[in-house]
């Protein structure tokens, strides 16, 4: 069962304080899919996420009232070649990343809401889609819309390219 809005959405740039956890967070996902990874790498990247406002890269957290505990977090990036951050142009994909919600608050609708908040966000600049790769939870995004668009090699693996189209409608 769902706990009802028993956290809250907010940017990595307004709680710079989190960026080490995140950091880690994400180098050990790296690392749990056979990605090599190196976590002061992760925390160097993640400081671009710290410029706020309507640019990408971006990252949002999840906290949990109260305490203000880190719950999850969540990532929209362009992998476009020489991508800087800023605004992105319509026709450049953004890409969701990163997705991680902690263990003891997964299926408890922490994920779908943090890829509701980023699916919004893209659309307020003008996206009409995003992007992203999957391995193991392939099924768990096909279930909330995403669509396979075909299987690649990434980092030596193999992974699900899946896409999802930016209506008004989750």
């Amino acid at each position: 069962m769902e706990r009802e809005l028993a956290w809250h959405r907010v940017s990595l740039a307004s709680c710079p304080d989190y960026l080490d956890q995140v950091a880690t967070w994400h180098h050990r996902e790296c690392l749990r899919q056979g990605l090599q990874s190196h976590q002061d790498k992760r925390r160097e990247r993640l400081l671009q996420h710290l410029i706020g406002c309507a640019c990408v890269p971006q990252t949002w957290l999840a906290l949990e009232p109260g305490s203000g505990d880190l719950i999850g977090c969540v990532s929209v990036v362009s992998y476009h070649l020489g991508a800087r951050p800023g605004t992105p142009q319509a026709d450049t994909p953004l890409w969701l990343s990163n997705l991680f919600v902690a263990p003891e608050w997964r299926r408890q609708g922490v994920a779908s809401g943090l890829i509701e908040g980023v699916r919004q966000f893209s659309r307020e600049l003008g996206m009409t889609g995003l992007w992203l790769t999957a391995t193991d939870q392939s099924e768990f995004y096909r279930r909330r819309g995403w669509q396979l668009v075909r299987r690649a090699k990434l980092g030596g693996r193999w992974v699900n390219v899946m896409t999802h189209a930016l209506g008004d409608t989750p």
